[in-house]
């Protein structure tokens, strides 16, 4: 006698659908990126980092950018190197829709006549499923420094899962050879202070990876130089 759907246990039933359901739920991933055509139909040209991805929302496309111009002071008329630095997330659900900017983030820097170092930190920048609930967490690493002499850069450093948005701000740390190091001050949004323990610990991480640099090169004269 062949076996009915309706004679198979009730719990072997609910077990199938579950694991169906398990198997059919989508799951962060990273992903090949983007031939440079499709990034061209977006208008992305020359990006400092680009990360291509997969999760619960859909597939995205995490987008860092710098423009370089320069502007004239409104009150001084003085001329002003311009740095604007751009975190843009892309979303579609599915390959068959177009990309849609979901957010963006703009960090302008202006400088007169100084050094002028700006730029994201790509190496702790990127996208990653820290708690692995499907939902991908972006984030992005900045420093700018217009100034002269040895002087602590500001850093940034923000995180956004979904419609969250966690951030550190502060200086770098400067230790000079035989000094008192000096900077290194550190702000926390009110959101970190109550974020989930994954953000906060990995955002302490990027942090504390950057927090030196870009000065943290510097060194003491070799034991056997001829300087005094």
């Amino acid at each position: 006698m062949r076996l009915q759907p309706s004679c198979l246990p009730r719990y072997l039933l609910v077990a199938s659908v579950s694991l169906l359901s398990a198997c059919d739920s989508p799951k962060f991933e990273l992903l090949a990126p983007l031939p440079s055509g499709q990034l061209n139909a977006l208008r992305i040209e020359s990006p400092v980092q680009a990360v291509h991805f997969r999760d619960r929302e859909g597939e995205g496309l995490l987008i860092l950018s710098r423009g370089d111009d320069q502007v004239q002071d409104e009150q001084t008329s003085e001329d002003l190197d311009q740095v604007i630095l751009t975190a843009t997330l892309y979303g579609r659900p599915t390959e068959r829709d177009t990309f849609k900017v979901r957010w963006k983030i703009e960090n302008e820097t202006d400088c007169a006549g100084l050094d002028l170092d700006v730029g994201f930190y790509t190496d702790v920048s990127g996208v990653t499923d820290l708690n692995n609930d499907g939902v991908a967490e972006l984030t992005v690493a900045s420093h700018a420094f217009c100034g002269g002499g040895i002087d602590p850069h500001e850093l940034r450093v923000e995180l956004r899962e979904g419609q969250q948005s966690y951030a550190i701000v502060g200086q770098s740390l400067i230790t000079p050879p035989g000094e008192a190091p000096y900077g290194g001050e550190r702000e926390d949004s009110p959101s970190l202070q109550a974020a989930p323990v994954a953000i906060r610990e990995h955002l302490d991480q990027v942090w504390n990876k950057i927090l030196t640099r870009p000065w943290n090169e510097i060194a003491p004269m070799p034991e056997d130089s001829d300087e005094p």
